[in-house]
């Protein structure tokens, strides 16, 4: 099982940066086979309180963040340094935001839920939980997509269809409906036709409350 995961550091660590980092040491195990990890600066930044933060033995590299694109402007080329088995897509989840409770249950469950349980995709292409199954334009015209961007692929099957795609702000959230009809793909808890708002604590109080 491969890995591809994206961390934004302005320079300043903050709750979100320890939280996402903490899932990932306790998750780095279940990841035998390429990781990609992938750090974007803005500037010159010391970067050495993430490297406290990252798994035993984590190789990453250093990229220049784009303002306007983040963490779609490093997705695709990810692709060629994975191959075969599945990959999990995930990232620095909720850095920009202030804390707030909703969002640090949702970051529970996108790790937790996705990485306790790993789906089998021998014959779909996409899973994930969080689903959406409507269009949320206009940052996600695509029928579905999965909330938060935390997704498992079929690397393979995937590739096998990628095409010349338009970089966009919102890739990684619009990219398995532009790969994958619907019913190709899994949805886990809390997916539904709602476009439900995940920050706030009363989507997952009405669901677990």
């Amino acid at each position: 099982m491969n890995l591809i995961y994206f961390i934004y550091f302005n320079g300043k660590l903050n709750h979100y940066h320890e939280l996402n980092l903490q899932y990932l040491r306790k998750y780095w195990g279940l990841f035998s086979g390429q990781k990609v990890v992938k750090i974007a600066v803005d500037g010159g930044y010391d970067i050495s309180q993430i490297l406290e933060l990252l798994p035993d033995n984590c190789q990453f590299e250093l990229v220049k963040n784009d303002p306007n694109l983040g963490e779609a402007k490093h997705f695709l080329n990810s692709f060629d340094q994975v191959s075969d088995g599945m990959t999990f897509y995930a990232h620095c989840k909720g850095v920009s935001r202030p804390k707030m409770e909703g969002l640090d249950i949702w970051i529970k469950n996108l790790y937790e839920i996705n990485l306790n349980y790993v789906p089998d995709l021998s014959h779909k292409l996409f899973s994930g939980i969080c689903g959406k199954l409507l269009p949320c334009p206009p940052y996600v015209p695509e029928p579905f997509h999965y909330s938060g961007s935390f997704y498992w692929f079929n690397t393979s099957k995937v590739k096998e269809r990628l095409k010349a795609i338009e970089y966009n702000k919102y890739l990684t959230e619009r990219f398995p409906a532009i790969i994958a009809k619907q019913d190709e793909c899994l949805f886990g808890i809390m997916s539904s036709d709602k476009n439900l708002n995940f920050y706030d604590i009363r989507t997952w109080k009405s669901k677990y409350g």
